[in-house]
């Protein structure tokens, strides 16, 4: 995780990654919500996370979208999309 120290929104989820062995089980989902609560706990001025997803790893996508992460519909310089989420309780 990157970050600006007492900001509201420059909170970055980087290189979140399930073995491809364990991939499809669940653990993806519990995994990130747990990422999610350490943030809000630990960081609580932030109420944006974002992160990056390379645009043919659909299995990523579709589980920061289950979460609720949005498409901004923008891209980083190496080509990968571009998420945010708004923090809220109901995920803790």
């Amino acid at each position: 995780m990157s970050y600006t120290p007492d900001s509201t929104d420059n909170y970055w989820i980087g290189g979140f990654q399930i073995d491809k062995k364990y991939q499809g089980k669940g653990y993806g989902i519990l995994a990130l919500l747990e990422i999610l609560k350490f943030i809000s706990e630990t960081h609580t001025h932030c109420k944006v996370v974002s992160l990056t997803v390379e645009k043919n790893n659909e299995p990523a996508r579709r589980l920061y979208e289950k979460v609720g992460f949005i498409n901004q519909n923008k891209e980083n310089q190496s080509g990968e999309i571009i998420y945010k989420l708004g923090l809220e309780p109901k995920y803790y």
